[in-house]
């Protein structure tokens, strides 16, 4: 009986992580511009770049809808999501909402080594970028922002942001302008405010912040390479660059 139980948990645990490895993926080849808007995401095909099954495939899938960067159509055809220009405004003005609760909460918990951990987040990215690494800088914005709603210590505020910054995310992925030159004097300004304790000035430049990411975006639609172009040369989707 025991045998049994731990051998279900066994499987269990393996079925997670594989459906971990789909959803990392996937995530990242939408963020890193591999798939455009409105590419259809094949449960067949997907199970064999894979090697799972249709089932595990589309859990994942689940799970990417659950997120806002995949969309379910009718008969279960999943899609890159393609947020339209409202979705896109919507998904922002409440990530600014957001954000600045974060904020706010981190500004009076956050401690010395904490603001030094966001401080070296910052140098990091800039030195990816700067390197030309914009999977790196991507990656290291996102664990910024995550890092900073950890540091909240409302779960319920960092659950909510953790869903925002990947949607605002996917939307810079999408739609950011190819000739944008990414400047990181705003987190490096936030932090300084952070530092100080002053909530009011670091509210404001995590808005002004927001806003800029916003107005760099043009919105429209791209061309949509095929899976097995993204996946088929790939048998360790695991290892890919973590997304933003």
């Amino acid at each position: 009986m025991l045998d049994r139980m731990a051998e279900r948990r066994r499987k269990a645990a393996a079925k997670a992580g594989v459906e971990a490895r789909i959803c990392a993926a996937v995530r990242t080849a939408i963020l890193e511009r591999r798939l455009a808007p409105g590419t259809k995401l094949q449960e067949i095909p997907l199970g064999g770049f894979f090697g799972v099954s249709r089932t595990i495939v589309r859990q994942a899938l689940r799970t990417l809808a659950h997120e806002g960067i995949v969309a379910l159509r009718d008969r279960r055809v999943a899609v890159v999501a393609r947020p339209s220009a409202t979705d896109v405004a919507h998904v922002f003005a409440a990530r600014r909402a957001i954000e600045a609760a974060v904020v706010e909460h981190a500004v009076a918990r956050a401690s010395r080594a904490q603001i030094a951990e966001l401080r070296r987040l910052v140098r990091d990215e800039e030195a990816a970028y700067r390197s030309g690494d914009r999977a790196a800088g991507l990656e290291l914005s996102l664990a910024f922002h995550r890092r900073l709603g950890a540091l909240c210590g409302n779960p319920v505020l960092e659950r909510y942001l953790t869903e925002l910054v990947l949607q605002t995310s996917l939307a810079v992925a999408l739609y950011e302008r190819p000739d944008r030159v990414h400047a990181h004097a705003d987190h490096l300004a936030l932090v300084g405010a952070i530092a100080k304790r002053d909530a009011k000035r670091s509210v404001r430049l995590m808005a002004e912040h927001l806003a800029a990411l916003e107005r760099e975006l043009d919105v429209g639609t791209a061309a949509a390479p095929t899976l097995a172009a993204i996946f088929g040369g790939d048998r360790t989707p695991g290892r890919a660059a973590p997304p933003r």
